[in-house]
């Protein structure tokens, strides 16, 4: 499996995330060797940096510096561990049962499972979390049966470096540490080396807990509770697709993880998990005590434990999951080994052969499809559900990751020979992801431009309200007869312009009238009459939504432009230093505010914050061109000259 994924790693596109999950290791790498205090500053999504930082620092060793260099080698590590972790359930299963057959193919089905091999390469959060949750699950069945000390304290510690990626981690330890106190009470002659084991078990947990996740270590215990206390409500208003119906984050139902969970998994897997937890829960009944004891038994209580206990946790917290049912891919493993389990006593059996058949049969219906809609495996939908023409992208949401961008443009480039390719979407970052993807000769030649001055319309159709209204698609990707990214010629004519924005706008408005506390449809309209330099209705429309979603640094950004254009200068600054609290890594808030202090004649303040600009980027180059204007307003020639140079590097065309 290495060789086959050192010959198409190249394939995956850069998911949406990836960048963020890069800054966040960033950050934390700058704050341990230069004491930066950047991680504090940005907006915390509570998770841990820990296979982050892992990854900063095999690229720190590399001395790669070429986005396509850093985002190839993060999807190449992810997988290296995806599959070290398939390695760990091989050499566990083959403890377990003593059959190699049954061990290999545990490995085959966890690596050959569509969604998981794809999201191995380009989701860098949810997957790694897997790898090492499953690894910590297999080090566990060594530290029960042997009971050594260094056992413990390793798994310990694998526990803590799982929780430093994913807070869940933490449902592992407590698992641990209840079989632990089980031990403690049952096996009166092991008291002192059980205890022992537990007090080593919690130092590695606590140790590489904070090793791993530096945004803790000033101040651990209150932090961590906060970020505990942050996954039953995570703050996440966007929409998901179940079932045709578009959901708001915060109205998601309970069976919102069964229903993709069911329809996702291969069927025999499926069905042998289920029959799997049936006989366990019948066994357990019948000899409870052979499931509490320190005994091979027990490990099918903790898989149990490990697949029901989060997700019960999510369904009755309400925590919001979203994106299929990624969030909890981690519980796949538990559930496998538990189906593991069924097949191992059907094997047993005079019905082996008819299992056998079976489930060569399943392997090679999962590999035709991988081999058939390569790379886009993360789509896969098993035959609980319609695969008509539509069927899948009127009901379930699809290509969410913008990965399939990466092909579209490779589409582009082959067949534009146009010097620069416009192109607007949805969503700029999963186009900007995927142009860092590019040879860097490629990047220059692909720039997102607004609607009106675009050459192409590239969508995913992932939070699309409104699908592109014209002719068939230039280039589109199908898996399972549905749509997963269509590129769209744009039409360049008045006309069809005002057909476009009017369907948007009206588009959006029935959004609104769906869902009138989604603040998204708002910006957007606001964003439409801002373009149009219809200011009033955009301060209407941005307003609205900035009531609705205050921290959301886009609709910020948006509202301050708007008060900007109407030379609101006050209100547009205010607006832009909260986006800069919201995301102080992003230097167009400080550029925007330098241009207001410009147009007030402030210029000591403007070179402040220009200059500040540049400090979070220095490859950003509006901030030179308006130093060199705001120098020459201030009578400051020289320096003026000066930055004039250098904002002609980057645009020859610039002068004062």
């Amino acid at each position: 499996m290495a060789i086959v994924a050192l010959f198409t790693f190249k394939d995956y596109g850069v998911s949406f995330d990836e960048p963020e999950l890069r800054s966040m290791g960033i950050y934390s790498y700058d704050y341990i060797f230069h004491g930066d205090q950047k991680l504090f500053d940005a907006v915390s999504d509570h998770h841990g940096a820990g296979f982050q930082l892992l990854l900063v620092f095999v690229e720190k060793i590399l001395g790669l510096k070429d986005t396509r260099d850093i985002f190839l080698m993060r999807h190449l590590v992810t997988h290296i561990v995806f599959l070290l972790s398939g390695f760990c359930l091989y050499v566990l299963v083959l403890k377990l049962y003593k059959d190699k057959f049954l061990a290999s193919l545990g490995f085959i089905v966890l690596v050959l499972t569509p969604r998981l091999y794809a999201h191995s390469f380009f989701n860098g959060g949810d997957m790694p979390f897997l790898s090492v949750f499953l690894i910590a699950l297999s080090v566990s069945y060594f530290a029960f049966k042997k009971e050594k000390m260094q056992l413990f304290f390793a798994l310990g510690a694998l526990c803590g470096f799982a929780t430093g990626i994913r807070i869940m981690g933490i449902a592992l330890l407590m698992f641990i540490l209840l079989f632990l106190l089980i031990d403690l009470i049952t096996d009166k002659e092991k008291i002192k080396k059980t205890a022992i084991n537990a007090l080593l078990f919690v130092a590695g947990f606590c140790l590489m807990l904070y090793l791993s996740w530096p945004y803790l270590w000033k101040s651990p215990v209150s932090y961590f509770v906060e970020s505990l206390s942050a996954f039953s409500h995570y703050p996440w208003n966007g929409y998901i697709l179940l079932n045709g119906q578009h959901l708001n984050g915060e109205s998601i139902p309970w069976t919102y993880f069964p229903i993709w969970f069911f329809v996702t998994v291969p069927e025999l897997w499926l069905l042998a998990g289920i029959a799997g937890v049936v006989l366990v829960a019948i066994n357990f009944f019948k000899k409870p005590a052979t499931f509490l004891k320190n005994t091979d038994e027990r490990n099918l209580l903790l898989y149990a434990l490990c697949f029901f206990a989060p997700v019960m946790s999510v369904i009755i917290l309400h925590s919001v999951i979203y994106n299929d049912w990624r969030h909890l891919y981690f519980v796949y493993p538990p559930f496998l080994l538990i189906a593991l389990y069924f097949i191992h006593k059907l094997l047993q059996t005079k019905y082996k052969m008819i299992v056998l058949g079976i489930c060569a049969l399943q392997l090679a219906l999962v590999g035709f499809f991988m081999a058939m809609n390569h790379p886009f495996h993360q789509l896969y939908f098993n035959n609980l559900v319609s695969h008509a023409e539509g069927a899948l992208n009127n009901n379930y949401d699809m290509e969410y990751w913008g990965a399939s961008y990466k092909q579209a443009l490779d589409h582009l480039l082959a067949t534009d020979n146009s010097k620069v390719i416009r192109v607007n979407c949805y969503f700029r970052t999963e186009l900007d992801n995927n142009i860092a993807l590019l040879p860097e000769e490629d990047r220059q030649r692909i720039k997102y431009a607004e609607i009106e001055n675009a050459d192409y319309y590239l969508t995913n159709f992932w939070g699309d309200a409104y699908h592109f209204p014209f002719d068939k698609p230039d280039y589109s990707i199908s898996v399972l007869n549905s749509n997963i990214v269509c590129l769209y010629k744009v039409p360049k004519d008045a006309t069809n312009q005002k057909i476009y924005k009017d369907r948007k706008i009206a588009t959006l408005k029935n959004t609104i009238d769906a869902d009138p506390k989604n603040a998204d449809p708002y910006s957007r309209i606001g964003n439409v009459y801002f373009k149009n330099g219809q200011f009033d209705s955009a301060e209407v429309y941005a307003g609205k939504a900035l009531a609705l979603s205050p921290n959301d640094v886009d609709i910020v950004n948006n509202m301050a432009a708007v008060y900007g254009s109407q030379r609101k200068l006050p209100e547009a600054i205010a607006l832009y230093k909260r986006s800069i609290q919201l995301k102080p890594d992003n230097p167009a808030p400080y550029t925007n505010i330098g241009m207001s202090y410009f147009f007030e004649a402030n210029y000591d303040s403007a070179v402040y914050f220009l200059n500040q600009a540049i400090a979070v980027n220095k490859d950003f180059t509006p901030p030179y061109e308006l130093l060199a204007k705001t120098y020459n307003a201030a009578g400051k020639i020289d320096l003026a000259k000066k930055y004039e140079a250098i904002a002609q590097k980057n645009n020859p065309g610039f002068k004062l």
